[in-house]
């Protein structure tokens, strides 16, 4: 009777495969978040002024659009006067009333009428915002917002 030797069995190795497709995973999710957080600040041209200081940034912020006529935006979604005024009021209660944590950033486009920037100020005015920041761009900047 003749006797095999065994087989000579390889070093353990270790696939890394999967682990590179969960790390490609990762990145492609990143970035796709990353881009929608930067779609949520549309363009808008306000009014080139020197301005006051920047918003607290220890507050709530709400950035306001005002793109023309009954057209507003908000968090990436355009809404009328009444429907702006109601998510305003709801983000009021939840940050502690009006003169809780939520500051008001309204932007409003350079070729918007003046006209919606008054029917927002009297909307706010109605469910008790009295402190709102209008944007502008500085003296030097090209355009943007706050």
């Amino acid at each position: 009777m003749k006797l095999r030797a065994p087989p000579e069995r390889g070093i353990a190795g270790f696939d890394i495969t999967p682990m590179i497709d969960v790390t490609m995973l990762l990145i492609i999710f990143f970035m796709m978040t990353s881009q929608f957080a930067q779609a949520v600040r549309r363009p808008v041209d306000v009014p080139h002024e020197r301005g006051g200081e920047r918003v607290n940034q220890k507050r709530d912020l709400m950035l306001i659009d005002v793109l023309g006529p009954d057209r507003y935006a908000t968090v990436g979604q355009q809404l009328d006067l009444t429907e702006l005024l109601k998510r305003v009021g709801a983000e009021m209660k939840r940050t502690g009333g009006p003169e809780g944590r939520l500051e008001l950033v309204v932007r409003a486009d350079r070729v918007s009428p003046a006209a919606e920037l008054n029917r927002l100020a009297s909307g706010l005015a109605g469910i008790g915002v009295r402190n709102w920041r209008l944007a502008t761009a500085g003296e030097s900047a090209g355009g943007g917002g706050p």
